[in-house]
């Protein structure tokens, strides 16, 4: 659901190439061997799809491995989208 968008702030933002953002690779962790992200990339990530969400990420959310795929990502996007909508 929202893969997509991920893949838009991946591609502008941290100028990931088109090969990588494909749906077969939305599973493989963004440390690995095929995306190859370090820290600081996971914390630009992690800010740009705040501003781009318009969420607050809590800290919960990165206990439990919430930022290490585009898959985990999108459903740690979609958990927060709605604690926002039921305050």
């Amino acid at each position: 659901m929202f893969q997509c968008q991920i893949a838009t702030v991946l591609r502008e933002k941290l100028r990931v190439c088109d090969a990588l953002l494909v749906a077969e690779n939305y599973d493989e962790p963004l440390t690995g061997n095929l995306f190859r992200f370090s820290g600081v990339d996971l914390a630009y990530l992690f800010f740009e799809l705040e501003l781009a969400f318009g969420i607050r990420v809590s800290s919960q959310y990165l206990d439990d491995y919430g930022f290490c795929s585009i898959n985990r990502i999108a459903e740690t996007i979609h958990r927060c989208g709605e604690l926002v909508k039921s305050h």
